[in-house]
């Protein structure tokens, strides 16, 4: 029951990022109108932004992480569960900025080659 409670918790203190969000695509919406590009305003485009944007985030969280797996590192004075845990924390931030790292570049490269239809 704890692990939902705390599911929940982050849920909600994600959330707080939607506005950021629908900021950061509404002002890609409206630059690109301005400027007279088409393809950003369209469905194609405004999902691009979107995950552009979450995978940027995802890669921030991992720096995030980063910096508090070494916290944890730092003060766990000598303690091998809370050393574990702290190594285990880095790991899990490695895959995750890894994994965003990958997911950005298969998002450009789907744009680049099919939806832009080029090289």
């Amino acid at each position: 029951m704890k692990t939902l409670e705390k599911k929940n918790k982050m849920a909600s203190k994600l959330m707080v990022f939607t506005p950021v969000a629908q900021a950061a695509l509404t002002t890609r919406a409206n630059e690109a109108t301005k400027a007279g590009v088409s393809g950003a305003t369209d469905f194609f485009g405004l999902a691009l932004a979107f995950i552009n944007f979450a995978i940027m985030g995802v890669g921030l969280l991992g720096v995030i992480m980063f910096i508090y797996a070494g916290f944890q590192y730092l003060t766990a004075s000598g303690d091998e569960t809370k050393i574990t845990k702290a190594k285990n924390t880095l790991l899990y931030a490695v895959v995750g900025v890894a994994v965003a790292v990958l997911g950005l570049v298969a998002v450009r490269t789907v744009d680049t080659y099919l939806v832009r239809g080029g090289a």
